[in-house]
């Protein structure tokens, strides 16, 4: 398992990977701290981050500065099935740039793993799991 994510309370989450954890939807225990972004907005998040992390060491192997980087997410949506129908990631960078890393930054960004992961599609499969499952694994 690389990635467990728990219920906490209320419409909360929690993901942890790594000994990281984040929280995801709203609790309805007076804990607002433990509150954050709806799954959705987190995927939209996750993309962000991983453009940004491709940009940044573009950046750094040509020696251009990005301490400034930021990436500004919007999403588009639909009903029916509730999903992201589109997602514009706009990079922007306080340096200078010419054409030619203009475009390079682009094709960077635009081959990043959950863009890659996203445009080739996936499978996403769903099991139901129950206790005796736990503590098969348990006894290994």
């Amino acid at each position: 398992m690389e990635v467990l994510v728990t219920y906490d309370n209320g419409h909360r989450f929690a993901a942890t990977c790594h000994g990281h954890t984040v929280y995801t939807g709203k609790g309805d225990d007076g804990d607002t701290s433990r509150d954050g972004m709806w799954p959705a907005q987190m995927f939209a998040a996750a993309l962000g981050m991983c453009i940004g992390g491709y940009v940044a060491s573009y950046c750094e192997h040509h020696g251009i500065p990005y301490d400034d980087l930021r990436i500004e997410v919007d999403r588009e949506t639909a009903d029916a099935p509730s999903r992201t129908t589109r997602v514009t990631a706009k990079i922007i960078l306080g340096a200078k740039l010419s054409k030619k890393d203009k475009d390079a930054i682009i094709r960077v960004a635009d081959r990043c793993h959950i863009t890659n992961s996203i445009r080739e599609g996936m499978d996403v499969v769903c099991l139901l799991g129950d206790a005796s499952d736990e503590e098969a694994n348990d006894e290994t």
